[in-house]
């Protein structure tokens, strides 16, 4: 019988600043919608499934197929995010921080703004 080789332990990286924040964006990206799915109405099937650098969000929306890709982006900082319903793109906008995650969720599940009030 020959004997089995021991495994050598792998290197272990670094995890940087830079990837523990995109970490911790998209997961409270991730969690804003999941909130946001539990509150609507007429929601169904909801599946979330990550991907290497971000997430796609399948759920039915009365008789819709919808899907929202969370995507890191290439050259930029930040994630692409585009809302797809029955395969057509309906919504795409940029996820640069914790501060437009309101914004972007009001602009993906088409939501109204809160209008400025006009100063005298």
């Amino acid at each position: 019988m020959a004997k089995a080789k021991k495994a050598e332990p792998k290197e272990k990286k670094e995890l940087t600043y830079e990837d523990y924040s995109k970490a911790v964006l998209l997961t409270g990206f991730v969690a804003a919608v999941k909130n946001e799915l539990q509150h609507g109405e007429h929601i169904s099937a909801v599946r979330f499934v990550p991907i290497l650098d971000g997430y796609h969000i399948f759920f039915n929306n009365d008789i819709r197929e919808c899907k929202i890709a969370v995507e890191k982006r290439r050259l930029a900082k930040g994630y692409k995010v585009r809302k797809l319903e029955d395969g057509f793109k309906k919504v795409s906008c940029s996820l640069k921080s914790k501060d437009d995650y309101e914004k972007v969720i009001a602009k993906v599940f088409n939501k109204p703004k809160a209008k400025k009030s006009k100063k005298k």
